[in-house]
Parts: C-alpha cells; sequence; structure tokens
C-alpha cells in the first residue's frame, strides 16, 4: 500500500528549508509531494484468557498500536471461535481469513498476589508461532505493565531490529483546560502513570531533562520565570536573573544547559553549568534569539530568532560561531529538537495558519511534513533512537501527547484524556 502526503505550502511565499549554504528554492507554484511507501502488518490482538486483569487488553492493543507498525484488526472481523482460543491451538487460516498477517494471544493465571502473563506472537502467513525472549513473565498484580512492556518491546526488536521505547519516560505541561494554569508532570510512554513533578501551585512550564535524570523547568513560585532543577520532588532555583530564564536544554556530553535569559531587555541564547554557574552569552543583537535545542553530540545548537525578520530556525557551534539560518521562507518557525540521526524537528505555520510539525536535515535538506492541517501540532521531541517523534495535538478538541513514526505516515495519541502539552522524551 503506498501512501502520499501531498503538501502544498506557502507562508508568505513558498515555506521550504535549506541551509545557507546550500540553498535550493522552491517556486511559489510548485506543490511539494512527498511519497511515504509502507506496507504495514495487519495485526489480530485475541481477548485475553484465563484470569482476567482489569485493562489488560485494552494496555496491550494502546501500546501495540503506539508501534506504528500495525494496521489493527477490529474483532468484529475475527471468525467465529477465535476470540476464545488459546495459546497452544492456533488456526492460522482462520485469522488469515480474518485479515490478519500477525495474531497476539495472551493467557494469564493469578496465583496470590502475583500474576503470569503469557504472550505469544503469531505469523499468520507462514503459519508459524515466533518465539520471543521478554524476560520475566511473572510480575506482582499492580506492576503487569512492566511485563506488557517488555513484550512489545521485544515485538518491536523483532520486526525492526531496534529496541521498543515502551517503560521510557515523557515530561509534559498539563493544565485542567486551555488557557489554565500549567503545570509539570511525568509519564510513560504510553500516557500512563501520570505524576506531578512538584507539589508547587505556580505556573510551570518548558521542561526539560537535566544532569542525572534531574528535571529543569521554568517556574514562578518566586513571581519572576525562574529556572529550577527538580530531584525527587524537591526544586533548587538555579537562574533567577530578572525577566525569562527559559528553554532549557541539557547536553551530558558537555555538562552544560543552553537557556534564554532576556537579563539584558531583549531574548538571547546562554549557556551555563548545570548547577548554574560558568554563564556564557552566545548571541548579541537586538533580534530575540529563544528556544536552544543541543545536537545530540553537544557541538551545536539549533534555535530560533528573528533577526531576519520572522521567527526561523538557525544553527550555531556550541561557542556561538557559525550561526547558519536552516528555515528560509515562511512567517512562524519555532521550537527546534534535534535527533540522533541528524534530523532536526520544528513546528511551522502554514499559508492557512495552521501549526504542523516539520522534519529537515541538519544541512537544510529533505524537508518532510509530519502533520497536515490537523488542529494545532507544536513543540516536537525525539525518542532517544530518533526513530519517533512525540508531540502535542489539538486535532481531538483538547490538547493531547501524540506520538509518529520519523517520517510521519503513522501517528496515534499517548495520552487519550485530559489537556497536555510540550512533551520531552527521556534520554
Amino acid at each position: 500500500m503506498n501512501r502520499y502526503i501531498t503538501a502544498a505550502f506557502v507562508i508568505s511565499a513558498c515555506f521550504t528549508a535549506v541551509s545557507a549554504s546550500a540553498q535550493t528554492p522552491v517556486p511559489a507554484d510548485t506543490a511539494i509531494t512527498i511519497q511515504v511507501a509502507s506496507k504495514r502488518m495487519t495485526l489480530a490482538i485475541a481477548p485475553a484468557q484465563g484470569d482476567s486483569i482489569s485493562e489488560l487488553d485494552k494496555l496491550l492493543n494502546h501500546t501495540l498500536q503506539l508501534t506504528g507498525l500495525f494496521d489493527m484488526v477490529p474483532q468484529a472481523s475475527f471468525l467465529p471461535g477465535l476470540s476464545t482460543e488459546k495459546l497452544a491451538n492456533t488456526n492460522y487460516d482462520q485469522w488469515y481469513a480474518s485479515g490478519a498477517s500477525v495474531v497476539v494471544k495472551t493467557e494469564v493465571k493469578k496465583v496470590g498476589g502475583s500474576v503470569t502473563l503469557d504472550f505469544g506472537l503469531f505469523d499468520a502467513e507462514s503459519k508459524k508461532r515466533i518465539e520471543l525472549d521478554y524476560g520475566t513473565k511473572t510480575a506482582s498484580s499492580d506492576s503487569y505493565r512492566k511485563v506488557v512492556y517488555a513484550f512489545v518491546n521485544a515485538v518491536m526488536q523483532y520486526f525492526t531490529g531496534e529496541p521498543g521505547f515502551f517503560g521510557q519516560s515523557l515530561l509534559a505541561v498539563t493544565r485542567e483546560g486551555k488557557g489554565k494554569g500549567a503545570r509539570v508532570v511525568q509519564m510513560t510512554t504510553d500516557g500512563s502513570g501520570i505524576s506531578r513533578v512538584t507539589k508547587s501551585n505556580a505556573i510551570e512550564m518548558l521542561p526539560a531533562w537535566g544532569a542525572g535524570g534531574s528535571i529543569l523547568l521554568t517556574s514562578y513560585a518566586k513571581g519572576n520565570p525562574d529556572l529550577y532543577t527538580i530531584t525527587g520532588g524537591a526544586g533548587h532555583r538555579i537562574s533567577s536573573h530578572p525577566g525569562m530564564n527559559s528553554g532549557a536544554s541539557y547536553c551530558a556530553g558537555n555538562g552544560r544547559i543552553a537557556l534564554t535569559l532576556s537579563k539584558d531587555g531583549d531574548a538571547e541564547i546562554y549557556t551555563m553549568s548545570a548547577s548554574g554557574g560558568d554563564l556564557r552569552r552566545l548571541t548579541n543583537n537586538r533580534a530575540i534569539d529563544t528556544s536552544p535545542a543541543w545536537s545530540p553530540d553537544c557541538s551545536k545548537i539549533a534555535f530560533v530568532s528573528d533577526r531576519g525578520g520572522n521567527p526561523q530556525i538557525y544553527t550555531m557551534n556550541a561557542d556561538g560561531s557559525g550561526v547558519t539560518r536552516l528555515t528560509m521562507l515562511g512567517k512562524y518557525n519555532t521550537n527546534p529538537a534535534w535527533g540522533k540521526k541528524g534530523l532536526i524537528a520544528f513546528s511551522a505555520r502554514d499559508e492557512q495558519n495552521s501549526l504542523d510539525i516539520y522534519v529537515i536535515n541538519e544541512d537544510g535538506s529533505d524537508l518532510t511534513r509530519i502533520t497536515q492541517q490537523q488542529g494545532k501540532n507544536d513543540k516536537p521531541t525525539w525518542s532517544p533512537d530518533g526513530r519517533y517523534l512525540a508531540f502535542s495535538s489539538t486535532r481531538d478538541g483538547s490538547s493531547r501527547i501524540y506520538i509518529s513514526t520519523a517520517d510521519g505516515k503513522s501517528q496515534n495519541a499517548a495520552t487519550t484524556s485530559g489537556w497536555y502539552e510540550n512533551p520531552v522524551w527521556g534520554r
């Protein structure tokens, strides 16, 4: 099955993105067509057999869908008897006739406070069971999610050759509704296990991961937007200059935090040590420079500047030299995130003022539009391996965290209720 995403997007004239040293302008009336070829597997997930565990089937369906590897076969399409089939007996012909190329089945056994989850992965086309090693199958009744995550990660490893991402963490900002006070929370990548990072009632925003698993965030706890580092729920203020202390980005390779300070009248990019010392100014002009994002090797920083008249994405060396404009056209490009595979994701508005996610090579080539006029899509963040993106989207009315494959061909909501925005994937 071939899927085509046609993006004729013009912001002012036409939105494209190239580096300053390798410009390849696109005529204003040219439609940029991004062809994504994909042959996705069809997956049937049978209801769990044996002892009952609340939400198990829902969790398994949700996590397998978030992998972006499968088109799901609805249970209504299952032929008679398949929904109650045991692990030991698999009618491959019936499953294949139901539309499944791959089948997942589960058997559950409870003993006291423990539960054993036996998962089976079956190839309906080749008529064989696929043997997977996902570690221990037994867990306490309240921690069975870890077994599900381990199994789904093993499924991803089998089909892609790369480990899965379940069990990793996301930071996000939550609100009780649009325009309400913001709080920073932590969750797993399937949108569960949501917990507050601090107990403060102050407005919190722009979270980031810091040194040693600590969390960086901007808080109005003292009245000014100051930068805090949070460890075990306890906060320590590390930047409290007058004006904004925000947009922190930590790079473990050099132990430094890049951030935006407006202490001298306008927003500029600085770096400092993880404890807040050794402050170094990188940008120095009358424009607004903000939203720094380290490259994975800490050698460069992507950032946003309106020095050309409107917000565009730029890159520079870690010492502030070598400033290069990455996005050349358009009126609003913001929130860069630098991925492991040399890709930079960012948000931009198109000619219809729709805020969407784009991905571009760090040299300005191969622009890809990930979302297209599906509500407001903002604040992209890369998975540690660079194969997935998380971002916030209002396509369903509320703001939710979505996980997308890097090419945008599969996008699914991780959070299914509440208001969540500004995700940051753990490293």
